[in-house]
C-alpha cells in the first residue's frame, strides 16, 4: 500500500498495489466532490501523460469511472469523506474500497449495529471500552469490503461479508478502512499486516 497526503503526487502504481491518497477539502460535500476529483485527474494525468482537461471522469452510481487504461490495465477508484478531507482509493488491475467516519455518539447506534452489522458484531461493540470507537471501526470495514465487491449497503441478513483483504486505520477522532482484491496481493500472506503498517505511518 502507498500512502500520500495531497499535493503530493504519487508515482504510477505496479500491478495490484493500492494506493491512498488523503486530501484536504471542503466540510460542504458538493465542494469536496470537486476538490477531489480535481485531484484526481492530476494524478491520473500524470501517470497517463495526458493533459488533465483530457482526463474524462464518468459519473456512475458507485462513484467516478475512467474509461483508459494504464499499461494496459483497467484502474479501480473508491472515495470516501470525512471532515475537511476526501480519501482517494486507487488500484491498478483490482478492485478498492475506501471508508472513513468521524468517531461520535449517537443514541441509535446499537439498534443501526443489529439492522446493519449483525447481531454479533453489535454485542461486541457493546461490551468495547469505546463503543462508538468500535461501531466507527465495524461500520467502516463492512462499507469498505462492499465498497470493494461494488455492493451497496443492505440490512443484515447474515449473508458472509464480501472477501477482500482488509485493514483499518485511525486519528484521534476518525476511523477508516481500506479493503482491496487483487491477484497481486492474494500472493502475499502478510498483506493485511502490511497494510496496516503503512497506514499507520501515515496516518496515525
Amino acid at each position: 500500500m502507498r500512502t500520500y497526503c495531497w499535493p503530493e503526487l504519487p508515482r504510477l502504481p505496479s500491478s495490484g498495489e493500492p494506493v491512498l491518497i488523503r486530501v484536504a477539502a471542503s466540510p460542504e460535500r458538493p465542494v469536496a466532490r470537486r476538490e477531489a476529483r480535481a485531484a484526481l485527474r492530476v494524478i491520473l494525468a500524470s501517470w497517463s501523460g495526458l493533459p488533465p482537461s483530457r482526463v474524462l471522469l464518468e459519473e456512475s452510481c458507485i462513484g467516478p469511472l475512467w474509461p483508459n487504461r494504464l499499461a494496459g490495465e483497467t484502474l479501480d477508484i473508491n472515495f470516501s469523506y470525512g471532515a475537511n478531507e476526501a480519501w482517494i482509493g486507487l488500484v491498478r488491475a483490482g478492485r478498492i474500497g475506501v471508508d472513513v467516519m468521524r468517531v461520535e455518539p449517537f443514541a441509535e447506534s446499537q439498534a443501526v449495529a443489529r439492522a446493519y452489522l449483525g447481531p454479533e458484531a453489535a454485542a461486541a461493540i457493546a461490551l468495547a471500552p469505546d463503543p462508538d470507537r468500535a461501531f466507527a471501526a465495524a461500520w467502516t470495514e463492512r462499507e469498505a469490503r462492499l465498497k470493494c465487491a461494488k455492493r451497496g449497503l443492505t440490512e443484515w441478513d447474515g449473508s458472509d461479508t464480501p472477501e477482500a483483504f482488509h485493514t483499518g486505520f485511525e486519528g484521534p477522532d476518525w476511523v477508516g478502512a481500506v479493503a482491496v482484491r487483487s491477484r497481486t496481493l492474494a500472493r502475499h500472506c502478510r498483506t493485511e499486516c502490511l497494510l496496516s503498517e503503512h497506514l499507520k505511518s501515515a496516518f496515525g
